[in-house]
Protein backbone atom coordinates (compact mmCIF):
# COMPACT_ATOMS: atom_id res chain seq x y z
CA UNK A 1 0.00 0.00 0.00
CA UNK A 2 1.02 3.50 -1.02
CA UNK A 3 1.57 6.18 1.71
CA UNK A 4 -1.07 7.89 -0.43
CA UNK A 5 -3.25 5.15 -0.47
CA UNK A 6 -2.83 4.60 3.45
CA UNK A 7 -3.52 8.55 4.55
CA UNK A 8 -6.69 8.20 2.08
CA UNK A 9 -7.77 5.09 4.34
CA UNK A 10 -6.90 7.06 7.56
CA UNK A 11 -8.26 10.16 6.81
CA UNK A 12 -11.64 8.20 5.89
CA UNK A 13 -11.74 6.10 8.87
CA UNK A 14 -11.51 8.91 11.05
CA UNK A 15 -13.84 10.66 9.42
CA UNK A 16 -16.32 8.22 10.06
CA UNK A 17 -15.62 7.57 13.68
CA UNK A 18 -15.51 11.09 14.56
CA UNK A 19 -18.84 11.69 12.82
CA UNK A 20 -20.48 8.97 14.34
CA UNK A 21 -19.75 9.95 17.70
CA UNK A 22 -16.46 7.99 18.90
CA UNK A 23 -14.02 9.29 20.99
CA UNK A 24 -11.26 11.62 20.38
CA UNK A 25 -8.64 8.99 21.62
CA UNK A 26 -10.44 6.40 20.35
CA UNK A 27 -9.74 8.43 16.78
CA UNK A 28 -6.28 8.33 17.20
CA UNK A 29 -5.55 5.19 18.63
CA UNK A 30 -7.45 3.33 15.94
CA UNK A 31 -5.63 5.32 13.36
CA UNK A 32 -2.02 4.86 14.94
CA UNK A 33 -2.39 1.20 14.96
CA UNK A 34 -3.07 1.11 11.69
CA UNK A 35 -0.11 3.29 10.45
CA UNK A 36 2.17 0.68 12.72
CA UNK A 37 1.02 -2.31 10.98
CA UNK A 38 1.82 -1.04 7.49
CA UNK A 39 5.11 0.10 9.17
CA UNK A 40 5.14 3.89 10.18
CA UNK A 41 5.71 4.05 13.81
CA UNK A 42 6.15 7.56 13.48
CA UNK A 43 3.09 8.88 11.77
CA UNK A 44 1.80 12.45 12.65
CA UNK A 45 -1.99 12.28 13.93
CA UNK A 46 -4.37 15.02 14.90
CA UNK A 47 -7.31 15.22 15.71
CA UNK A 48 -10.50 17.29 16.66
CA UNK A 49 -14.33 16.95 16.47
CA UNK A 50 -13.74 19.42 14.40
CA UNK A 51 -10.72 18.22 11.74
CA UNK A 52 -8.33 15.41 11.24
CA UNK A 53 -4.47 15.66 10.05
CA UNK A 54 -2.26 12.81 9.35
CA UNK A 55 0.92 12.98 8.31
CA UNK A 56 3.65 9.74 7.46
CA UNK A 57 6.67 10.13 5.41
CA UNK A 58 7.67 7.99 2.15
CA UNK A 59 10.56 6.05 1.64
CA UNK A 60 12.88 9.20 0.27
CA UNK A 61 11.40 11.22 3.73
CA UNK A 62 9.06 13.37 2.06
CA UNK A 63 6.14 13.73 4.41
CA UNK A 64 2.39 12.94 2.66
CA UNK A 65 -0.22 14.54 4.52
CA UNK A 66 -4.19 14.26 4.10
CA UNK A 67 -6.94 15.62 6.19
CA UNK A 68 -10.99 15.97 6.76
CA UNK A 69 -13.07 18.30 8.39
CA UNK A 70 -16.21 16.94 10.25
CA UNK A 71 -19.74 18.46 10.42
CA UNK A 72 -22.74 17.24 10.93
CA UNK A 73 -21.94 14.76 13.40
CA UNK A 74 -24.57 11.59 14.79
CA UNK A 75 -24.16 8.85 17.10
CA UNK A 76 -24.26 5.60 15.52
CA UNK A 77 -22.19 3.45 17.84
CA UNK A 78 -22.87 0.15 15.77
CA UNK A 79 -20.98 1.69 12.51
CA UNK A 80 -18.30 2.75 15.42
CA UNK A 81 -18.11 -0.67 16.46
CA UNK A 82 -17.98 -1.89 13.05
CA UNK A 83 -14.76 0.47 11.90
CA UNK A 84 -13.32 -1.09 15.14
CA UNK A 85 -13.71 -4.46 14.07
CA UNK A 86 -12.66 -3.41 10.71
CA UNK A 87 -9.57 -1.71 11.76
CA UNK A 88 -8.58 -5.02 13.66
CA UNK A 89 -8.55 -6.63 10.72
CA UNK A 90 -6.36 -4.28 9.09
CA UNK A 91 -3.92 -4.91 12.05
CA UNK A 92 -3.78 -8.57 11.98
CA UNK A 93 -4.08 -9.03 7.62
CA UNK A 94 -3.08 -5.93 5.96
CA UNK A 95 -5.17 -6.14 3.42
CA UNK A 96 -4.86 -3.86 0.11
CA UNK A 97 -6.29 -0.38 -0.26
CA UNK A 98 -9.27 -2.16 -2.44
CA UNK A 99 -10.40 -4.41 -0.03
CA UNK A 100 -10.46 -1.93 2.84
CA UNK A 101 -12.24 0.62 0.69
CA UNK A 102 -15.16 -2.18 -0.41
CA UNK A 103 -15.17 -3.12 3.82
CA UNK A 104 -15.84 1.24 4.07
CA UNK A 105 -18.53 1.19 2.16
CA UNK A 106 -20.15 -1.62 3.78
CA UNK A 107 -19.88 0.17 6.70
CA UNK A 108 -22.07 3.28 5.58
CA UNK A 109 -24.44 1.49 3.89
CA UNK A 110 -25.46 -0.73 7.28
CA UNK A 111 -28.98 -0.42 8.42
CA UNK A 112 -30.12 2.30 10.31
CA UNK A 113 -33.53 2.56 12.47
CA UNK A 114 -36.29 3.16 10.01
CA UNK A 115 -38.11 6.54 11.08
CA UNK A 116 -41.28 4.77 12.78
CA UNK A 117 -38.90 3.03 14.81
CA UNK A 118 -37.02 6.35 16.12
CA UNK A 119 -40.92 8.09 16.58
CA UNK A 120 -41.48 5.23 18.89
CA UNK A 121 -38.56 5.41 20.49
CA UNK A 122 -39.07 9.12 21.14
CA UNK A 123 -42.59 8.73 22.53
CA UNK A 124 -41.41 5.81 25.08
CA UNK A 125 -38.76 8.33 26.37
CA UNK A 126 -40.48 10.96 26.55
CA UNK A 127 -43.53 9.35 28.61
CA UNK A 128 -41.32 6.80 30.60
CA UNK A 129 -39.17 9.85 32.19
CA UNK A 130 -42.41 11.87 32.36
CA UNK A 131 -43.46 9.40 34.65
CA UNK A 132 -40.33 8.77 36.34
CA UNK A 133 -40.34 12.60 36.90
CA UNK A 134 -44.21 12.05 38.82
CA UNK A 135 -46.34 12.49 36.13
CA UNK A 136 -49.45 10.36 34.95
CA UNK A 137 -52.21 9.92 33.25
CA UNK A 138 -52.39 12.35 30.12
CA UNK A 139 -49.72 14.34 31.45
CA UNK A 140 -47.37 11.03 30.72
CA UNK A 141 -48.79 10.98 27.41
CA UNK A 142 -48.52 13.88 26.82
CA UNK A 143 -44.74 14.00 27.56
CA UNK A 144 -44.36 11.09 25.08
CA UNK A 145 -46.40 12.90 22.21
CA UNK A 146 -44.17 16.35 23.14
CA UNK A 147 -41.23 14.11 22.70
CA UNK A 148 -42.21 12.99 18.90
CA UNK A 149 -42.58 16.93 18.31
CA UNK A 150 -39.20 17.16 19.20
CA UNK A 151 -38.08 14.02 16.66
CA UNK A 152 -40.40 16.16 14.19
CA UNK A 153 -38.66 19.42 14.61
CA UNK A 154 -34.82 18.17 15.13
CA UNK A 155 -35.30 16.46 11.57
CA UNK A 156 -36.60 19.82 9.76
CA UNK A 157 -34.27 21.51 11.09
CA UNK A 158 -30.79 19.01 10.69
CA UNK A 159 -32.03 19.23 6.75
CA UNK A 160 -31.66 22.93 6.39
CA UNK A 161 -28.43 22.17 8.49
CA UNK A 162 -29.16 24.48 11.51
CA UNK A 163 -27.14 24.79 14.42
CA UNK A 164 -27.12 22.35 17.67
CA UNK A 165 -27.72 25.87 20.18
CA UNK A 166 -31.02 26.65 17.48
CA UNK A 167 -31.89 23.23 16.92
CA UNK A 168 -32.55 22.38 20.72
CA UNK A 169 -33.91 26.48 21.44
CA UNK A 170 -36.69 25.79 19.14
CA UNK A 171 -37.30 22.17 20.24
CA UNK A 172 -37.50 23.32 23.57
CA UNK A 173 -39.39 26.32 23.13
CA UNK A 174 -42.15 24.91 20.95
CA UNK A 175 -42.33 21.88 23.64
CA UNK A 176 -42.46 24.13 27.15
CA UNK A 177 -44.97 26.60 25.04
CA UNK A 178 -47.44 23.68 24.13
CA UNK A 179 -47.06 22.20 27.95
CA UNK A 180 -48.29 25.55 29.06
CA UNK A 181 -51.04 25.85 26.93
CA UNK A 182 -52.40 22.59 27.92
CA UNK A 183 -51.76 23.55 31.18
CA UNK A 184 -53.87 26.72 31.00
CA UNK A 185 -56.62 25.24 29.57
CA UNK A 186 -57.16 23.03 31.83
CA UNK A 187 -56.24 19.39 30.08
CA UNK A 188 -53.41 18.98 32.51
CA UNK A 189 -52.44 20.21 35.85
CA UNK A 190 -49.02 20.78 35.78
CA UNK A 191 -46.65 21.36 32.73
CA UNK A 192 -43.50 20.76 34.28
CA UNK A 193 -43.40 17.16 34.27
CA UNK A 194 -44.18 16.71 30.28
CA UNK A 195 -41.33 19.60 29.77
CA UNK A 196 -38.89 17.60 31.44
CA UNK A 197 -39.94 14.14 29.97
CA UNK A 198 -39.97 15.78 26.42
CA UNK A 199 -36.73 17.62 27.24
CA UNK A 200 -34.52 14.23 27.86
CA UNK A 201 -34.78 13.47 24.18
CA UNK A 202 -32.71 16.41 23.88
CA UNK A 203 -29.95 16.06 26.73
CA UNK A 204 -26.23 15.81 25.75
CA UNK A 205 -25.60 12.40 27.28
CA UNK A 206 -23.04 10.87 24.70
CA UNK A 207 -20.94 14.65 24.62
CA UNK A 208 -20.48 14.73 28.19
CA UNK A 209 -19.57 10.93 28.11
CA UNK A 210 -16.88 11.62 25.12
CA UNK A 211 -16.05 14.88 26.98
CA UNK A 212 -14.64 13.35 30.33
CA UNK A 213 -13.19 10.35 28.71
CA UNK A 214 -11.02 12.95 26.29
CA UNK A 215 -10.08 14.72 29.69
CA UNK A 216 -9.15 11.68 31.44
CA UNK A 217 -6.56 10.35 28.37
CA UNK A 218 -5.12 13.82 28.50
CA UNK A 219 -6.99 15.38 25.14
CA UNK A 220 -8.20 18.78 26.55
CA UNK A 221 -8.84 20.49 23.15
CA UNK A 222 -11.14 17.68 22.50
CA UNK A 223 -12.45 17.49 25.64
CA UNK A 224 -13.05 21.46 25.70
CA UNK A 225 -14.42 21.50 22.44
CA UNK A 226 -16.95 18.72 23.00
CA UNK A 227 -18.10 20.50 26.66
CA UNK A 228 -18.58 24.01 24.91
CA UNK A 229 -21.09 21.42 22.45
CA UNK A 230 -22.76 19.94 25.41
CA UNK A 231 -22.82 23.27 27.74
CA UNK A 232 -24.43 25.00 24.30
CA UNK A 233 -26.92 22.13 24.02
CA UNK A 234 -28.10 22.57 27.75
CA UNK A 235 -28.33 26.35 27.70
CA UNK A 236 -30.67 25.97 24.45
CA UNK A 237 -33.07 23.78 26.41
CA UNK A 238 -32.70 26.35 29.45
CA UNK A 239 -33.51 29.41 26.86
CA UNK A 240 -36.71 27.69 24.78
CA UNK A 241 -38.01 26.12 28.35
CA UNK A 242 -37.04 29.27 30.16
CA UNK A 243 -38.97 31.79 27.55
CA UNK A 244 -42.24 29.75 27.09
CA UNK A 245 -42.71 29.82 30.75
CA UNK A 246 -41.40 33.16 31.35
CA UNK A 247 -44.50 34.20 28.50
CA UNK A 248 -46.87 32.32 30.18
CA UNK A 249 -46.32 33.72 33.69
CA UNK A 250 -46.31 37.36 32.42
CA UNK A 251 -49.29 37.01 30.15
Amino acid sequence: MTEKELTGICSELAFMLIRYGAEIYRVEDTISRICHAYGHEEAEIYSTPANFIITVKDSENNPITDSKSISGRETNLDRVGSINELSRYICSKKPSAEKIYKHIEEIKSRPVYSTPVKYISYFVVGTAFAVFYGAWGLEAVFGGLLALLVRFIEGRLRSVKASTFLNTTVCSLAVSLLAVGLCRLGIVPRFDRMIIGAAMTMVPGVAMTNCMRDFISGDFISGIYTMAEALLTAAGMAVGAGSAVAAAINL
